[in-house]
């Protein structure tokens, strides 16, 4: 078989922008996908109700990542700006509904916060207390909020906002990696807030203000992907070998073995897809990948039967801490988004602090949102349409995860085969993509080190 220029494993973001990116400059490229269709998290589930996200819903302008792979697709123009009606976020707080919108404004009325909670709030506004207690990746996301804002809004305001994003156990996840730009805001401000509201003011090129989605959801980006792309999918990758100057790939598909061969490889899986295959001529690397530690999610689908059956308030969604003691992480408006209707909702249930629930059977899972939405609003849900099951769903960036990044850039030292996946970011969407894109170039650029290091300027969610 002819050697390829670079094959790539893995067909989620980071696996997608890679590939585009190496197209782009010419490169023979090979995309891999062990599922029917690409895109992983990235896709939309269809219903007679209208579709569903497997994952993501709306995307941040603020990441110049995202126009950079819309633009390699050709989908910039299908990218919409969220609905007004859209704006409105909620948090659970002593078990109601309490609104704030994203506006610095909004904390100064809305219930979501009490009067303790803004003083705390108006105390790191005025700070210039800068800490030594972040020394490269000592201290946890609780402690570093707690510290700076006190147990209570750590306990009901950012613990919740924290589980939108990752899902996790705060205590254990590293503050350094999950949120660099609250910690460096704290290092050069000596205030997380004015911190934050310089890094709102910076607009990095390429980027766009606000929120946005897809009509028909996140599942437009593999739909062009495998259009532009040579792609093959129900490719379950079993080895991935250096042999020489380059590497071979095994993989089974349709009953039979096949063997591929390419100058490089992208390895753009979970960390724990890449750790067996890298596990016999890298045990090193291997066993730094076998420490990453994800948090699984199941998504429930739901619409109204009757409009307004819900009671639910217009709106982007709603989360709660885990202190409100709520069956569900929180419950994303997917119909708002676009002021669709029938209106659709998508609970996700589980996280680092739940797993077990994932496991529970379809029934089970309803009847907690069920519960969850008759004790918030006394509304009904109407028609389950659907449960999605992710049993890593969510990248959790543990203390010295920095650290264990090193380690792993040393073990792989000057190999064939380059890394990317969230993992070296804070787990989110655009980490995914900014691995892809830096993977591809460090193989275009040849330069030293296969395993992406750069990290572009943090921006705020």
């Amino acid at each position: 078989m002819a050697e390829r220029d670079v094959i790539v494993v893995g067909g989620g973001l980071a696996g997608i922008a890679a590939a585009l990116e190496l197209k782009a400059h010419g490169r023979d490229v090979l995309l891999l996908e062990r599922d029917q269709t690409l895109g992983g998290k990235a896709g939309t589930l269809t219903t007679q109700w209208g579709d569903f996200p497997l994952g993501p819903t709306s995307f941040n302008g603020r990441h110049p990542a995202f126009w950079r792979l819309l633009a390699h697709l050709g989908l910039e123009a299908e990218a919409l700006p969220l609905a007004a009606g859209s704006q409105a976020r909620f948090i659970v707080r002593d078990q109601r509904l309490a609104g704030i919108r994203p506006n610095p404004l909004s904390v100064l009325t809305t219930g979501a916060l009490t009067l303790k909670d803004k003083l705390a709030l108006a105390v790191d506004l005025v700070s210039s207390k800068r800490s030594s207690a972040v020394e490269e990746e000592d201290e946890s996301l609780d402690a570093f909020l707690a510290r700076r804002f006190g147990r209570a809004l750590t306990d009901h305001f950012f613990a919740a906002v924290m589980t939108g994003i990752f899902a996790g156990d705060l205590k254990k996840l590293s503050a350094t990696s999950c949120m660099p730009a609250l910690v460096t805001a704290e290092k050069e401000y000596g205030s997380v807030l004015r911190g934050a509201l310089a890094s709102l003011r910076h607009t990095e090129d390429g980027a766009r203000r606000g929120l946005y989605t897809f009509r028909t959801g996140f599942g437009v980006i593999p739909r062009a992907a495998s259009r532009r792309l040579e792609v093959v999918t129900g490719a379950f990758v079993t080895a991935v070998r250096p042999a020489g100057q380059g590497v071979k790939v095994v993989l089974e598909r349709d009953g039979h073995e096949e063997t591929h061969e390419a100058r490089r490889v992208v390895l753009a899986t979970e960390a724990a897809v890449a750790g067996p295959l890298v596990a016999p001529w890298n045990p090193k690397a291997a066993e730094v990948l076998a420490s990453f530690p994800y948090a699984p999610i199941a998504l429930v689908q739901w619409a109204e039967k009757t409009p307004g059956d819900s009671k639910l308030p217009l709106g982007f969604g709603y989360l709660a801490a885990p202190i409100e003691g709520c069956f569900g992480l929180g419950t994303l408006f997917v119909g708002d988004l676009l002021a669709e209707t029938p209106r659709r909702f998508s609970t996700f249930v589980g996280g680092g602090l739940s797993p077990d629930r994932v496991d529970l059977s379809d029934e089970a899972l309803l009847d907690g949102v069920k519960h969850d939405l008759q004790r918030l609003t006394g509304g009904v849900v109407g028609q389950l349409a659907g449960v999605v099951r992710w049993r890593r769903a969510v990248f959790q960036p543990p203390l010295g995860h920095l650290a264990a990044l090193e380690r792993l850039r040393r073990a792989m030292g000057q190999t064939p085969v380059v890394m990317a996946g969230s993992y070296f970011g804070g787990a989110a969407m655009k980490d995914a993509l900014n691995s892809g894109f830096l993977a591809a170039e460090a193989l275009l650029g040849e330069t030293q080190g296969p395993v992406a290091s750069a990290r572009p300027r943090e921006v705020l969610a």
